[in-house]
């Protein structure tokens, strides 16, 4: 066989294996020489297989460990209807229907108007239990009374306050703990963690007459957000969502996830000549009374009080009893905290990579899938920048088609991949664009080494919650049974981050979400990596696009459970 015949094949493998679908035949000289270079190695640690007709499978866990005991081969339990004509749910509905309890929230106790509304003008915070000592490891206090726009006290909760207690000079932040006692007023609880001095600061995201309004607009109004469906052959551009935006449309169903997109039905092509997709606008839903609850003016805004900064001291004797990071641990309350523009969590003792040496160190050997949106996307476009070594391979491709970076020199590579539709970007071709759920069915491998990053959330948050649950059980699914064909591969589920407040969305919605998808994957050997709290509490304006400081510090986190010595 000559050179150029082997270049070919080898070209054709890695490729098949990267991406799990073949690739536009012309490439680079540089892309050329490299998937020559690692293509061995790729195969050492990944092969791609068929889907196939797998049942859903149920999962067993071992409650002591948090290990996946048994895994067991059932189909889902369908809706029947016995002698008495009852019917019965799903195993599916009846998820839904205890995720709905979790993210339960008090509602007012009838429509309110805006003048009775809480106010970020007139609630204010107090310290509880004054002392003339503070001392790190101790608890701090506030009680929050919320008051409306007359400055009357609230009789009833609900409303979204988010806390931290932070030392600007010191770069130094934690979030707080807020309680509702469902009266009108609220218990901020903060863990005291570094010795200087400190300050709080306690924002009131919505009230709880605006988060009537967002809880029932997510439900009823899935339209509120449309996208625009391209075709080849016309210039037509037509309405397509997750629901049928009119009577007469294509339905593009995925056989294998049982997820549909519909597009309104063109008038002179037929439905196979769908292309992609892109946003196509938002919708004005409210009343004038509800515009206002969820006014500018009255969101997102930081609350009075008379509470001074005041000074912590040291300990009197410090130790460090975090264990290594490990995949199963639990979250606490708070999960860290930043000191000097580090982040410091309290799931396990993390570890620093400040240099690209580190990186790489870590990463060698290794092959990482990143699945989701655009914050994955930062994490992924940070080691570009941070890793020299590290290289982007031209697959003659636009975003958001996979994205593919190869280090030759440490022989690892990492692959970004975004989620399937629903997606706010400018135009995603349908050829693109892929299920999670299928894409990990596609990973098969039983060697130490396959690293697993998912993140979906962000482009669901004006969706009902029913269609968020769908799309994670299918990629809870797809992760229980990769886990059970290589019980070596480390799987990380990224949370939600602040600041996603842009035209129907909100940090409350978002919050809603991370709280679902925590619950769903808890239990199993994954490691939820809480970027939430990692984007609330430093000093940076809250961005769903945080800044680079926060995204090192979140990408340590993760390197920290890859490589925890």
């Amino acid at each position: 066989m000559d050179n150029n015949s082997l270049k070919k094949k080898l070209i054709s493998k890695v490729d098949s294996a990267m991406l799990g679908r073949q690739r536009k035949p012309q490439v680079s000289i540089v892309f050329l020489f490299c998937l020559i270079f690692i293509s061995g190695f790729l195969y050492r640690f990944l092969w791609m297989k068929p889907l196939g007709e797998n049942p859903p499978l149920k999962l067993h866990i071992s409650p002591q460990n948090k290990s996946i005991s048994a895994l067991e081969k059932e189909p889902q339990t369908p809706n029947t209807t016995q002698g008495t004509g009852t019917s019965y749910p799903t195993a599916a509905e009846q998820e839904l229907q205890t995720l709905m309890k979790v993210i339960e929230w008090p509602a007012p106790p009838g429509p309110t108007e805006y003048n009775f509304s809480t106010s970020p003008l007139t609630t204010e915070f107090q310290l509880l239990f004054p002392r003339g000592a503070y001392y790190v490891g101790e608890y701090v206090e506030v009680l929050i009374t919320a008051r409306d726009h007359g400055g009357r006290p609230k009789a009833y909760g609900g409303d979204y306050f988010q806390a931290k207690l932070h030392s600007p000079t010191l770069k130094a932040g934690v979030t707080g703990s807020v309680t509702d006692h469902r009266n009108g007023t609220y218990t901020a609880s903060f863990l005291l963690l570094w010795p200087g001095q400190v300050e709080i600061s306690i924002i009131l995201v919505h009230s709880s007459e605006a988060i009537a309004v967002l809880k029932d607009k997510r439900e009823t109004r899935p339209d509120k957000v449309y996208f625009n469906g391209y075709f080849h052959g016309t210039g037509e551009v037509v309405e397509c969502n997750l629901n049928p935006p009119a009577r007469n449309v294509c339905e593009y169903h995925d056989a294998y996830t049982g997820e549909s997109w519909f597009c309104i039905h063109p008038k002179q092509v037929p439905c196979s000549a769908y292309k992609g997709t892109a946003t196509g606008g938002s919708r004005e839903i409210h009343t004038p009374e509800e515009a206002r609850l969820l006014d500018k003016s009255v969101k997102e805004k930081l609350i009075s009080s008379k509470v001074k900064p005041f000074v912590v001291l040291s300990p009197a004797i410090s130790v460090d009893s975090r264990a290594n990071c490990s995949s199963g641990l639990p979250n606490p309350e708070p999960s860290g905290f930043y000191y000097q523009d580090i982040w410091y969590s309290r799931v396990c003792k993390n570890r620093a990579f400040p240099h690209p040496d580190n990186v790489t160190k870590c990463l060698t050997g290794k092959i990482m899938y990143m699945f989701g949106d655009s914050t994955t996307k930062q994490w992924f476009e940070f080691l570009l920048r941070f890793v020299p070594s590290l290289q982007r391979q031209d697959l003659h491709a636009q975003f958001p088609a996979p994205q593919l970076a190869v280090d030759m020199s440490n022989k690892f590579a990492i692959q970004w991949q975004m989620h399937e539709k629903p997606l706010l970007i400018l135009y995603g071709d349908r050829q693109e664009v892929h299920y999670v759920a299928t894409e990990l069915e596609r990973i098969g491998s039983n060697k130490e080494g396959l690293l697993v990053v998912i993140n979906c959330m962000a482009h669901f948050v004006t969706f009902p919650v029913k269609v968020y649950v769908r799309r994670l059980q299918g990629i809870r699914d797809s992760v229980v049974r990769l886990m059970k064909r290589n019980p070596l591969a480390k799987v990380f589920i990224k949370s939600a981050n602040t600041g996603y407040v842009y035209t129907h969305s909100s940090d409350w919605l978002s919050l809603q979400l991370d709280l679902v998808m925590r619950a769903m994957f808890s239990g199993l050997p994954v490691t939820i990596l809480d970027t939430w709290q990692m984007t609330s509490c430093h000093y940076l304006p809250r961005d769903i696009h945080p800044g680079p400081v926060i995204v090192k510090n979140e990408v340590d986190l993760l390197l920290s459970f890859i490589c925890p010595t």
